[in-house]
């Protein structure tokens, strides 16, 4: 190990990540060479120049770094980005924190602050901008009633639904089918 190598495990370096990989003989985990374990002096350390080679020796990869995922951004990111798939996937369903936090196997106040950070808004105006976003493209069908587009999109009610959308998009569902409509015929 050269004296650069061993400082870009020190300090956590990402420019280095990618270049070359290491394990703690112990662990038989290897990482990248920003991860942030604990407890690293040289005498502990193995290094690979491949993730292939450290895979060949029966090493495998660090959970918290993901060596094996080339665009992997961290655990948060990961967090908030799962959180965000599911919400995409399931957004007519009732929103609970509680009952998404379980599938992600974290606590709630963990998965609120960290998606707010990462994403720049709470969980709820995300599920409900993408209710909202779906609902604009049933709303620009003129034949389908509003009390349908509110159902369809997840919403208990038309009024609801109309409350949730004023405060989203700035206009009420049949004010923003008046306009898109409008838009069309000019």
């Amino acid at each position: 190990m050269t004296k650069e190598q061993w400082l870009a495990i020190k300090n956590n370096d990402k420019a280095y990540d990618g270049s070359f990989y290491y394990a703690l003989k112990r662990s038989k985990k290897f990482c990248r060479p920003s991860c942030k374990k604990k407890n690293v002096t040289p005498d502990k350390v193995i290094l690979f120049d491949t993730i292939q080679e450290a895979l060949d020796k029966g090493y495998t990869p660090c959970s918290k770094c993901r060596p094996d995922k080339e665009t992997w951004e961290g655990p948060r990111k990961e967090l908030a980005n799962a959180a965000e798939r599911i919400i995409l996937e399931r957004y007519k369903e009732k929103f609970s924190l509680e009952t998404l936090a379980g599938e992600l196997f974290v606590d709630k106040s963990y998965l609120l602050r960290t998606f707010k950070e990462i994403k720049g808004c709470t969980l709820l105006e995300f599920h409900n901008r993408t209710r909202c976003e779906k609902a604009k493209e049933l709303l620009q069908k003129p034949g389908i009633p509003i009390s349908y587009i509110a159902a369809e999109t997840g919403f208990v009610s038309a009024s609801h639904f109309t409350q949730v959308f004023r405060k989203t998009v700035g206009l009420t569902p049949s004010q923003y089918r008046k306009a898109y409509l409008m838009s069309l015929d000019s």
